[in-house]
């Protein structure tokens, strides 16, 4: 009987074990920790830790500081809305602006993710087709071994821009798209 025990209750040990590391309980979440409130908005302990570059620690005048940032950001948000600001024309376009440049920026990402230099070989082919570009004086150039980052850069640059042009002309036939540059001369 002590065996069947024995057993059960490692069974039920088990199970709690993977229960509790399964399960994302909010309140046992140390990001649920609040650092400061502003009404109905919360900064979260968290959100610090994210906005935190790098391993150096950082002293805590500095996240003082940054909180008092975010505290001031929020109540100003809050009286801008208080005073309605956000129905004026002018701004709903910028908002409007900023929503499609957030979207397109992130569309680009997605677009960006797999472009990759496929070997070193693509890197020197690069430097002596634009070779120009490294140029120091009328005779000398940058070595290849020290500009491998800039043209690493370049390359993904162009093979970034390449890929959009070639999605955009692919993609543009979906739409329908009406430009009347007749209307130039009105400027």
């Amino acid at each position: 009987m002590n065996h069947i025990m024995y057993k059960a209750n490692l069974a039920l040990q088990a199970l709690l074990c993977f229960f509790l590391f399964s399960c994302d309980f909010g309140f046992w979440k140390e990001s649920s920790l609040v650092i400061a409130e502003v009404e109905n908005s919360r900064l979260h302990i968290e959100e610090l830790r994210e906005s935190k570059y790098g391993d150096d620690p950082i002293p805590k005048e500095e996240w003082i500081r940054y909180i008092e940032s975010w505290v001031n950001f929020e109540v100003m948000y809050r009286e801008a809305l208080k005073k309605g600001l956000q129905k004026d024309p002018d701004v709903q376009r910028l908002i409007k602006d900023a929503e499609k440049k957030i979207l397109v920026d992130r569309l680009r990402l997605t677009l960006d993710s797999t472009i990759t230099v496929e070997s070193d070989n693509e890197l020197q082919d690069f430097y002596e087709n634009n070779k120009e570009l490294f140029r120091i004086d009328s005779v000398s150039y940058v070595p290849f071994s020290d500009a491998v980052e800039q043209i690493r850069s370049a390359v993904l640059s162009e093979k970034r821009l390449n890929r959009e042009k070639k999605w955009l002309l692919e993609t543009k036939n979906l739409y329908s798209i009406k430009v009347f540059p007749q209307y130039l001369d009105s400027l």
